[in-house]
């Protein structure tokens, strides 16, 4: 019986050792990227006609960034009324690329002032305005309000040739006046376009006695 058992268990134990050893091992399969992930392609993996649709790509692109460039850009105004140059600018619209309104301040000298600065006090000024009407001046006011409350206006004048004949006039009376140069603002407005270098229309059909067109650089020109 005990040979019986050792037998048994030597032959259990070759079996084991031949499953191991001649049993084929089982393969696993896995991915080597996610799907829907391009693999990679080496250059010398490519052929010519790859190579062709890459350069037509590149040929494409370098068409458009020209069209991009070859640009002709003008400005036209100034126009004085916004209604004007909104109009100006819907007529034109559908001959050109691009087209803004640029909004701009002016300011220009309006005028000159002769006064006699602001006295300390509402009695002093209205005394100096007796002194005045004494001395047979006229065309004067005492302001009573605003920045310069309590100054004597003597007078606005266009041209600084008439200005400076009140001061002296004034001053040979005896009195400490002073000229300041008047400024007033007022917005103007431009039109800027632009067209491509094939366009036919003629930017100078704008052009008339108070608005004139202007050739400039285009914002968006990517030349040096």
């Amino acid at each position: 019986m005990r040979y019986l058992f050792i037998a048994l268990l030597l032959l259990n134990i070759g079996f084991f050792i031949w499953l191991e050893r001649f049993s084929a091992t089982p393969q696993k399969t896995f991915t080597a990227v996610d799907p829907g992930t391009q693999s990679l392609v080496l250059l010398s993996e490519l052929d010519d006609n790859s190579l062709s649709n890459d350069s037509t790509t590149e040929s494409l692109n370098t068409n458009q960034v020209d069209e991009t460039i070859n640009l002709r850009c003008f400005a036209a105004g100034p126009y004085t009324e916004e209604a004007t140059v909104l109009t100006a600018a819907e007529n034109i619209k559908p001959q050109v690329l691009k087209s803004n309104i640029r909004r701009l301040t002016t300011t220009q000298e309006a005028g000159y002032w002769v006064y006699i600065p602001a006295l300390p006090s509402r009695q002093e000024a209205l005394k100096k305005g007796r002194e005045l009407a004494a001395a047979f001046v006229k065309d004067y006011y005492v302001v009573t309000s605003g920045n310069n409350e309590n100054s004597i206006s003597l007078g606005l004048y266009r041209e600084p040739f008439n200005a400076d004949n009140r001061v002296n006039q004034l001053k040979q009376k005896g009195f400490a006046v002073e000229k300041e140069t008047r400024l007033e603002q007022w917005p103007e407005f431009w039109l800027d376009f632009s067209l491509g270098e094939d366009s036919e229309f003629d930017p100078q059909t704008l052009d008339s006695e108070d608005i004139e067109v202007n050739e400039i650089i285009c914002p968006d020109n990517k030349n040096p």
